[in-house]
């Protein structure tokens, strides 16, 4: 741990203010994917209404990623990120003051609250040109494990409302009220670190390196782009028919609370963190796409297990052995992504690939919800899995020949 630690000190500034930031919004995830479905079920909202709801948020969020990502391109980065804290400082004060199902509903479809990972293609844009290529990997995979630390305390954080319940004495929905007020401080707290950062929209854009006439420039960045986006579809898929309802089914499989909830996903994040040292190591060792595919097997392997024990203890168990491998990926991914597109269409493939992977994963929270309540609470990791492994097969497929600038370069060095 000590050793990502150590690499925060070379940052410049801005790239420093985007983690930091980044990860303010982290915490609210980790804290939001414990409580959030707990709470909405406390309130009478069944299943079938979370998985509908989950829906109608990846498809507005979809749409606004696509959005986000060509504006931002044409005017700016900036301006989508302190947008993007507004409105969860907005939604996190709205679920405080009221219990309104309707508003309730409408405010987490709108500002992306009940999503566990709430992500910017501004964001991967932006921090991708704080960096050279050759330490592009490794700002991504500190970004990550930054974000996995925040999300770790937050979802530690879950035991908020029983220190509530049991030390003040609020009721139990009432309890919930100080997590919502400091999810929308918190909000308020990244959008005002976002300020200071400085962008710059006049550098003079790269030469293609092997590509120079444009028509073949764009149909070779359109199949990368459209490759890319399938293949984190697939995992989309897979991932939201387990990821929205995991809370849920630790409470109603086993009958914990969110406390004893919070304290495993809390662990596990911990545990993901520390697989971003892994996983650089790895994608330097074998490259990104390598490392990336390598890094999905075991995750396939437990989600077709978890569902099989009978135990807590067991299921816990295997919830942090996922974690060790399960978000090895992501950097990897983003970082991939920005270092074979080049930079003034960053944030478009990065939104483009997003609204993708959203749009994909928009119908199966909602079939997830109604096997959870009608079918078996097995029945979606064995679906998930099966989505996941088709995914890591793809990637590995479409993109073990296609390799960015510092593979590249390192490949040269050893000839």
């Amino acid at each position: 741990m000590s050793e990502v630690f150590s690499l925060l000190g070379p940052l410049e500034r801005d790239a420093k203010l985007l983690i930091s930031a980044r990860a303010l919004r982290s915490f609210i995830g980790g804290l939001v994917s414990v409580i959030f479905t707990i709470y909405l079920s406390k309130l009478g909202v069944l299943p079938l209404t979370m998985g509908f709801l989950f829906t109608v948020t990846l498809f507005i969020a979809a749409i606004r990623s696509l959005v986000e990502g060509i504006l931002a391109d044409k005017f700016g980065r900036k301006p989508f990120l302190l947008l993007l804290s507004g409105l969860l400082a907005t939604a996190g004060f709205i679920y405080a003051f009221t219990r309104n199902i309707t508003i309730l509903l409408c405010t987490a479809a709108i500002s992306g609250l009940g999503k566990m990972y709430i992500s910017s293609p501004s964001e991967q844009a932006l921090l991708s040109e704080k960096t050279t290529d050759a330490e592009r990997t490794t700002l991504f995979s500190i970004a990550s494990f930054m974000d996995s630390i925040s999300s770790m305390i937050g979802s530690f954080s879950a035991g908020i409302p029983r220190f509530f319940q049991t030390r003040l004495g609020f009721d139990e929905i009432k309890s919930y009220q100080p997590v919502f007020i400091l999810i929308g401080i918190v909000a308020l707290a990244s959008m005002i670190v976002y300020l200071p950062i400085r962008e710059e929209r006049d550098c003079k854009e790269q030469k293609p390196q092997v590509i120079e006439n444009i028509e073949e420039e764009y149909d070779e960045t359109k199949k990368i782009i459209s490759r890319f986006s399938l293949v984190v579809a697939i995992d989309a898929l897979g991932g939201s028919f387990i990821g929205s309802f995991l809370s849920y089914w630790f409470y109603i499989r086993f009958g914990v609370g969110p406390g004893k909830i919070g304290t495993l996903f809390g662990a596990s994040r911990f545990l993901a963190a520390l697989s971003y040292i892994l996983g650089l190591k790895l994608a330097k060792n074998i490259g990104t796409i390598n490392a990336t595919v390598l890094s999905r097997l075991p995750v396939v392997g437990v989600n077709l297990t978890i569902p099989l024990v009978p135990s807590y203890t067991a299921a816990a168990l295997l919830q942090g052995f996922k974690s060790a491998f399960s978000m090895i990926d992501v950097p990897l991914r983003q970082s991939y992504l920005m270092g074979v597109i080049k930079r003034s269409k960053r944030a478009s493939a990065a939104g483009a690939s997003s609204t993708v992977r959203m749009v994909s994963a928009t119908v199966t929270p909602t079939i997830s919800g109604y096997l959870f309540q009608y079918v078996s609470i097995m029945f979606p990791f064995f679906v998930g899995a099966s989505f996941q492994l088709a995914s890591a097969v793809l990637l590995w497929l479409f993109f073990k020949d296609i390799k960015p600038p510092e593979e590249r370069e390192r490949n040269v060095s050893k000839d």
